[in-house]
């Protein structure tokens, strides 16, 4: 069970799991962030967690975590950032299932047309990587699933998962499961439980 909200937490901050890890490579994405969010820092480049990276196209996601009851979301597209920080719900969704959310409407990544929803999910434990289950798609202009694992000083370890849809094909609730690689894990993929 999470701790009582409010209670301060001493996790200190994530810090991202191998390919999760910024490289050179990311300098774009990372300055499209500082540029048009200055006041917002994570605690150094070694607590980003690169979830999704195309910086050659201006394209990503993001994500760093303070402590163990927080996360800020970047999405670059374009080399425009949004950024959204929130404090994570003091309940479960589901079990294993800490967050599933929308954020805004973005242009596409690489090759996408229209506006796009990204979808980010934070999964307790480290069970990557994720996909949607069996043969099962969310339908024509979907993205891939795409995770990255953050792990706290005390060893516990989130996932945090984006994907995307075509705006105008996101349904408000459902669609096909996304499950981890072991099947420990899965949830509705589109079912927004906090928002």
């Amino acid at each position: 069970m999470p701790a009582t909200p409010g209670a301060p937490s001493t996790s200190g901050p994530a810090a991202p799991v191998g390919e999760g890890q910024v490289t050179p490579a990311d300098a774009p994405l990372l300055e499209a962030v500082r540029r048009q969010h200055p006041g917002a820092r994570a605690q150094g480049d070694d607590s980003i967690i690169v979830i999704h990276r195309e910086p050659a196209a201006g394209a990503g996601e993001l994500a760093w975590m303070p402590d163990d009851r927080h996360y800020c979301l970047a999405v670059v597209r374009a080399e425009r950032a949004d950024l959204s920080c929130r404090p994570l719900p003091t309940f479960w969704a589901r079990i294993g299932i800490r967050l599933v959310t929308k954020g805004g409407l973005y242009p596409g990544e690489p090759g996408a047309t229209g506006t796009r929803t990204v979808f980010l999910a934070v999964v307790d434990g480290g069970h990557g990587p994720y996909r949607y289950a069996g043969s099962a798609t969310p339908g024509p202009g979907a993205g891939p699933v795409r995770d990255a694992t953050a792990v706290f000083a005390s060893g516990r370890t989130l996932s945090l998962l984006t994907y995307e849809l075509p705006a105008a094909d996101v349904a408000p609730r459902g669609g096909p499961d996304i499950c981890s690689a072991d099947n420990a894990v899965c949830f509705p993929a589109f079912d927004a439980y906090v928002g």
